[in-house]
C-alpha cells in the first residue's frame, strides 16, 4: 500500500486527473473529484496543523507555543471546513499562512523551501475547495462516492468533518479572523519599524 492509499487518497477510478495534477492544478468535474480535493485539502491542512504545533513545541517560547496551538487549531478545523466544500475556510488558512510569510521576510529572513511548497498547496487548496463549491450534478440522482469508516484515515477524513464542523464552523471563523487580525497587526508593527516610523525598542531606550 503507497503513501497515497495510506491517507486515504487513492480515490475512485472516475477522477479527472492525477494526484500530482490535482495538488497544483486541480479540476472539478464530477462528484468524485469533488470528494477527492475535499480529502486532499483536508490532509493538507492537518499535515500544516501538526508542523506549526511541532515548531511552537520547540521554540520553548510560551508566546510562540500560545500562537502555534492557536494556529495549528485554525488549520485543523479549516481542513475540516474545506472537507466539507467551504471555500471561505480555505480562503482564512491560506490567507494565515500567507501573513505568516510576509511577517518572516518583514523581519530579513526568507522563508524556507518548506514554508514555500505549503504556501503553494494551500493556493492551490483554495483554487480547488472555490471550485468543488461551484460544482453542482447533474441531477439528484447522480452516483456519488461513499464516505467510508473503516480506517483511521476513514475516521479522520470523511466521519469526523461530516459530524463536527456544522458545530465548529463558527468558532472557527471567529478564532481564524482573531489570529488574522493579530497576523496583521504583527506584520503593520514590523512593516513600521523597519521604515522607522516607530523607533525599535533598543533604541528608544537610548
Amino acid at each position: 500500500m503507497d503513501a497515497m492509499q495510506t491517507l486515504g487518497l487513492s480515490g475512485e477510478s472516475k477522477r479527472s486527473d492525477g494526484w500530482l495534477k490535482s495538488i497544483f492544478w486541480p479540476s472539478v468535474e464530477n462528484a468524485w473529484d469533488v470528494d477527492y480535493l475535499g480529502r486532499q485539502g483536508f490532509w493538507i491542512c492537518l499535515v500544516i496543523a501538526v508542523f506549526q504545533l511541532l515548531v511552537a513545541l520547540v521554540t520553548g517560547n510560551p508566546i510562540v507555543l500560545v500562537t502555534g496551538v492557536a494556529a495549528a487549531l485554525v488549520f485543523l478545523l479549516g481542513g475540516m471546513g474545506v472537507r466539507e466544500g467551504s471555500w471561505p475556510a480555505a480562503a482564512l488558512v491560506f490567507a494565515i499562512y500567507f501573513v505568516g510569510l510576509l511577517f518572516t521576510m518583514a523581519n530579513g529572513q526568507f522563508p524556507g523551501f518548506l514554508a514555500v511548497i505549503a504556501s503553494a498547496l494551500l493556493l492551490s487548496n483554495l483554487r480547488a475547495a472555490f471550485l468543488a463549491s461551484e460544482w453542482r450534478p447533474a441531477g439528484e440522482d447522480e452516483d456519488r462516492p461513499t464516505r467510508f469508516n473503516d480506517t483511521l484515515g476513514d475516521k479522520l477524513a470523511d466521519q469526523l468533518p461530516a459530524k463536527a464542523w456544522p458545530i465548529l464552523q463558527i468558532p472557527f471563523f471567529v478564532i481564524a479572523a482573531l489570529v488574522l487580525l493579530l497576523s496583521l497587526a504583527g506584520l503593520a508593527f514590523v512593516l513600521l519599524q523597519r521604515f522607522g516610523l516607530i523607533p525599535l525598542a533598543g533604541a528608544a531606550q537610548h
